[in-house]
């Protein structure tokens, strides 16, 4: 379990003061500056960033940006702000520590350790409609009658075997004496004496013989359950309460829409008359907020889309949805289609998604021949 702070080169002192704290707290921490690439952030840690000026113009601001985008997709990222500076795109909407003042900054790395100590701790499993699940069955609680039925068979094993041990001993005297005297007697002696033995209490030799067997075996069974029940290896118990399995994501042919919401006007009818054309489309036309995490209504949907219709603009670019967006197609290996609805020059960590991938500068065409430039981009993909 490591909490790894992500920090501009120059702020290493700030990050040094918050490394004392998490220390403190007996958290192990890691001060990650960008320029040493690190572990990936695993399930068990947390990453807190710490935003400020430098942080926006560090060489290594992409790789902290990336990590810092793996930490939010896990629920396990905690930021901080050092200055007035805006986070980066993507997480600037996110919630933020205040530690700008320098002079108050001890009760900020307060808040922010008892911020990651609740990254730290594993969220519930989201539930939602379509991945809603059967409730586990709860163990059966014990019975309240088993100590009572633990103490009766302590009580009742003795007496059960108590005859046949009595029987035993008998056998055994009449054995012992036929063996002591001058002509050792065998069987047929034995047999006489048991039926001797039982005549005392009015009981024929047969009688006596049959008692004698019957309660020797009864013993016999006794011993046994006990050994079995020594040597037997215990049963492992269920679990009271086993986490269902997450329902598989349904698996579509439809193309997620990314967009901005101000660019809304000239995004819709294009994709409008394109889902004419029976082209299938997703699109989040009533917002989702960035709380919403893996769980929300968005991650399923690109995790189940084709491919991700990226509508590339200024207004875009500058979209905190839009980059989470993005980041979460790239996680889940889907398909870009960068798609230009106005001139606009995409910022580096745009470009990083956009490598290798042919753009669609929509907007050279003419309003009513949009639509089919669109459907021959895409063409079978």
């Amino acid at each position: 379990m490591t909490v790894f702070i992500a920090h501009a080169p120059a702020d290493r002192a700030a990050a040094e003061a918050l490394e004392k704290v998490l220390e403190r707290r007996g958290q192990f921490v890691e001060l990650d500056d960008g320029t040493v690439a690190l572990r990936p952030v695993q399930a068990g840690d947390a990453l807190v960033l710490l935003v400020s000026q430098a942080l926006a113009n560090a060489t290594a601001r992409l790789r902290l940006e990336q990590r810092s985008l793996d930490a939010w997709a896990d629920g396990r990222l905690v930021l901080v702000k050092l200055d007035a500076a805006l986070a980066p795109v993507g997480l600037r909407d996110l919630p933020a520590i205040d530690a700008g003042d320098e002079a108050q900054r001890d009760a900020g790395w307060s808040d922010a350790a008892d911020a990651v100590r609740a990254a730290l701790v594993p969220p519930a499993p989201a539930r939602s409609a379509d991945m809603a699940a059967p409730a586990p069955p709860r163990a059966p609680a014990p019975s309240a009658r088993a100590p009572a039925r633990n103490w009766r068979a302590l009580i009742l094993a003795p007496l059960l075997a108590l005859p046949g041990v009595a029987a035993i001993a008998v056998l055994a005297s009449i054995w012992l004496v036929n063996r002591i005297g001058p002509a050792p007697g065998g069987w047929p002696e034995l047999r006489r004496g048991v039926g001797a033995f039982g005549a005392r209490f009015g009981l024929s030799p047969g009688a006596t013989e049959i008692a004698f067997a019957a309660a020797i075996a009864l013993t016999l069974a006794v011993v046994a359950v006990w050994l079995a029940r020594l040597f037997a290896r215990p049963k492992a118990a269920e679990p009271a309460a086993r986490a269902p399995a997450p329902a598989p994501v349904r698996q579509t042919d439809a193309l997620f829409v990314s967009y901005a919401r101000a660019n809304e006007s000239v995004v819709l009818p294009v994709i409008e008359a394109a889902g004419q054309a029976g082209r299938r489309f997703w699109l989040d036309r009533h917002g989702v907020v960035a709380g919403d995490g893996w769980a929300g209504e968005i991650v399923r949907a690109i995790r189940g889309a084709a491919g991700v219709l990226v509508m590339c603009s200024k207004a875009a670019f500058e979209s905190d949805h839009v980059k989470r967006e993005i980041y979460l197609a790239d996680r889940y290996k889907k398909k870009l289609v960068p798609v230009f609805i106005e001139p606009a020059e995409a910022p580096e960590d745009f470009e990083y998604f956009f490598a290798g991938v042919q753009p669609l500068n929509l907007f050279e065409k003419p309003e009513a021949e949009r639509s089919q430039a669109l459907m021959n981009a895409l063409g079978s993909s």
